[in-house]
């Protein structure tokens, strides 16, 4: 019985272990116990998920423990370039329905001819949406067997996922293998014998390499950057596949110049098949722009497109061709899609939207949505609560009947928008709300008597926060997050004037003072509220923090938020 090998995929595995028995792949997964449900000729979820039942006769049979086997499936990626949260163990559905979206191969597999060559391991990214150059060999991976023209390990008889269950002959897993119907011989398919090792391939640039290394330790869980912040696996994949979906939509020739001729060609045919399909389709039936690349080349081409861009030093670094990209977009949406964004289903980070703010105007769906993106003020200089003083001055006039502390949300969520967030969803996710506080306004804002004096309201608040100077209020919750209390001693020289004591509860209300004051946000978020108070109950600690902010004087005030923007220099933060 073969060890499996570090990185094989389950069917490789499955493969190997039917040369050694003698057997078909399918009368070899048979043999070991693997679990099948309605398709008598598939394994359930086979490569992609294992399930309890087929983990429990592999231990019986083979001795291969869990984790062995989970590794050797595409679940590994799940949480990095994968989402697997709606698949488990007992589903029986087509999975098409499912992971049609999800960057993998469902069936088959791409693969490196010089790595087959000195070795019968298929390794299990060769599966995954992204996998498009061999970083070991320096070329591009192969989609199709260039003799039989059918994608590589697509299935017995041309069928997707099917395991070859009679062979006359010893499986040779360095031969393409696929299967043809024979019509004079039904029984005896057609069998494909040239040698994939044979297939001569595509040397691709250093850059791209790189670009897939990273690719895939990222999948594996490694630390990711996006426009030098740092990001999750899940976020830098979505930025991916959103660059992907853009570039499907509005990239041009020019922009594909410099990259390698294959990958060139190769998405340039995926925008222009879409666009004739667009033509021939008006009311529907085009290509999701986020669904999985087809080929190696393609892949190729949106990794080279996509590294300028992850790679940028901060959010106004991005490639040129980004902001023409988004302003094509934007024309695109009044031309072909009736003013509706092509992109709204898809998932992405807010640093991509504050990219490409500058050019790609707000989703229109009402008079009051209309909102000019701003030029200079973003995301990260709006408070999630706008400052008394400014609101009143300019936009309270505009919310008659909303509360104050309503109002101010409304305010910041409309700058938020007016710096291109697209919803107000994205709005409150762009200004780090806590899901629990992240509401929409916009039946409150389609209410106000006045929409458009009430966006010219807004644009002159933008205005005058950027001609006073721009403040990262995103840099103050980072830096405050580990502000957990307030030292005694700087506490106890700004409370004795007020002949309060000091405490360790005062000074980490005073923590939560500061964070109300300096970020905009509400005190109950801040992170010293997060811990555990010594058995205190959540509601006395809410009243006392209640009675700390209503009973510290003006004076004291003045003082603490003078020793809180020191320390906000001391860490780095103007």
């Amino acid at each position: 019985m073969p060890v499996p090998a570090d990185g094989e995929a389950f069917a490789s595995w499955v493969d190997r272990t039917a040369v050694a028995m003698g057997l078909s792949p399918g009368l070899a997964a048979r043999a070991l116990g693997l679990e099948y449900r309605t398709n008598d000729r598939v394994p359930a979820l086979f490569g992609i998920l294992p399930t309890p039942a087929s983990l429990d006769s592999l231990r019986t049979t083979t001795g291969l423990q869990a984790d062995v086997v989970e590794t050797m499936h595409l679940s590994r990626y799940d949480g990095t370039i994968l989402n697997f949260n709606a698949l488990h163990p007992g589903y029986d559905k087509p999975l098409e329905h499912l992971l049609g979206k999800q960057w993998l191969q469902l069936t088959g597999s791409r693969a490196c001819p010089h790595c087959l060559a000195r070795s019968d391991v298929w390794p299990l990214w060769w599966r995954l949406g992204i996998a498009a150059v061999c970083p070991d060999h320096r070329c591009l991976l192969i989609d199709n067997c260039p003799a039989c023209g059918i994608a590589l390990r697509r299935g017995a008889n041309n069928t997707p996922g099917t395991l070859l269950r009679r062979t006359h002959a010893t499986l040779d897993l360095r031969e393409c293998g696929n299967r043809q119907p024979n019509p004079g011989r039904p029984r005896n398919p057609t069998v494909c014998r040239q040698r994939i090792a044979d297939t001569p391939t595509l040397p691709v640039p250093e850059a791209l390499v790189a670009i897939q290394r990273r690719a895939l330790a990222i999948a594996e869980g490694a630390a990711a950057q996006l426009a030098g912040q740092s990001a999750t696996g899940s976020d830098w994949f979505a930025a991916l596949r959103f660059i992907a979906a853009l570039a499907r939509l509005v990239v041009h020739d020019d922009e594909l110049a410099a990259l390698p001729d294959a990958a060139a060609h190769a998405l340039a045919a995926v925008r222009d098949a879409r666009h004739a399909r667009r033509e021939q389709f008006a009311r529907g039936g085009v290509p999701d722009p986020g669904a999985g690349p087809s080929t190696a080349a393609e892949v190729a081409a949106i990794l080279a497109l996509a590294a300028p861009v992850v790679d940028a030093p901060d959010r106004n670094s991005g490639p040129s061709y980004l902001a023409m990209w988004a302003s094509r977009l934007a024309k695109d949406r009044v031309a072909r899609y009736h003013k509706s964004d092509p992109l709204r289903h898809l998932q992405r980070p807010m640093v991509m939207d504050e990219m490409m703010a500058a050019t790609i105007p707000p989703h229109r769906r009402h008079i009051a949505d209309d909102a000019v993106p701003a030029s200079t003020l973003a995301f990260r200089h709006i408070p999630q609560r706008l400052d008394p003083g400014d609101y009143h001055e300019f936009l309270a006039a505009h919310l008659p009947g909303a509360h104050v502390n309503n109002g101010r949300h409304i305010a910041s969520l409309a700058l938020a928008r007016h710096a291109g967030a697209e919803t107000w969803a994205q709005a409150s996710q762009a200004l780090g709300l806590p899901a629990r506080s992240r509401k929409t306004y916009a039946r409150i804002l389609q209410r106000t008597p006045e929409p458009e004096a009430f966006w010219e309201a807004v644009r002159a608040l933008a205005a005058r926060m950027t001609d006073r100077g721009l403040i990262d209020y995103q840099a103050r919750r980072t830096a405050l997050s580990s502000l957990r209390e307030v030292p005694g001693r700087a506490l106890a020289l700004i409370l004795k004037p007020t002949g309060q004591l000091l405490t360790w509860q005062r000074r980490r209300h005073a923590a939560g003072w500061l964070w109300e004051h300096l970020t905009g946000g509400q005190a109950a978020d801040a992170p010293t509220y997060a811990e555990g108070w010594d058995g205190i109950k959540a509601a006395s600690v809410a009243f006392a923090r209640s009675r700390f902010h209503a009973e510290l004087p003006q004076e004291a005030g003045h003082a603490l938020l003078s020793w809180g923007r020191q320390w906000l220099a001391s860490s780095g933060v103007r």
